[in-house]
């Protein structure tokens, strides 16, 4: 009488299938999930964005919108955004007030560690005139083509 159970042929075979079915899912769960973050700092650039309005709403200009003494007063006109600002959800990019005048800004979202999942995807950035900008080949610099998230 033979014992019920599986050969280690079988046991072999099936944990063949499974290393191949990881290496063809995983590129797929990559691209998801860059594509997840992507939308989420996309998400806080706009976030940003309309703190920025509030402040020049108040301020009758974009400049001095960063908090960079914690006192709940903006006193800078570049930097990572504070509170006052925004509060970013992303825990994948820093986003940086990269300049503002009295008439515009330039919001950037960098990825924050080089090793990360969305590391080699560009930043992405958004301008005070709904200009959005996304470093698609990664080369530090918005060229032709790249004055879109999509």
């Amino acid at each position: 009488m033979k014992a019920p159970g599986f050969t280690l042929i079988e046991l072999m075979a099936a944990l063949g299938i499974l290393a191949v079915l990881a290496v063809l899912a995983s590129p797929v769960y990559t691209r998801y999930s860059v594509g997840t973050h992507r939308a989420a700092v996309q998400a806080d650039l706009l976030r940003c964005a309309q703190g920025m309005e509030r402040h020049a709403s108040l301020a009758f200009s974009y400049l001095s919108a960063i908090d960079s003494d914690g006192d709940g007063a903006g006193d800078l006109d570049s930097g990572q955004v504070t509170p006052n600002v925004c509060r970013p959800t992303s825990n994948q990019y820093r986003i940086d007030l990269m300049e503002a005048g009295a008439s515009g800004f330039l919001l950037r979202a960098s990825p924050i560690h080089p090793d990360n999942v969305v590391d080699g995807d560009g930043d992405l950035a958004l301008d005070g005139s709904g200009g959005r900008f996304w470093d698609r080949n990664d080369d530090g610099a918005f060229g032709p083509g790249e004055d879109t998230w999509d």
